[in-house]
């Protein structure tokens, strides 16, 4: 039985309720999300994470190092 796919949405709700946390758990996450999403669907995080967590530089660095 294949796991349950979880929609890009609920990636976006955790991240953007961690990103304000600590950071090896924001890393954690982010790589958990690339792990399990589709590739489209990893494009459409990123395009989220670009437009609202940018603001935050520390968190641009972990986009780059989870690909």
């Amino acid at each position: 039985m294949a796991p349950k796919r979880v929609p890009v949405s609920y990636y976006q709700e955790v991240l953007g309720k961690i990103s304000h946390a600590d950071r090896s758990t924001f890393r954690k996450e982010l790589r958990k999300a690339f792990k399990r999403l589709l590739p489209e669907e990893r494009e459409e995080l990123k395009r989220w994470f670009r437009t609202t967590c940018l603001c935050r530089p520390a968190l641009a660095t972990e986009l780059a190092r989870s690909r």
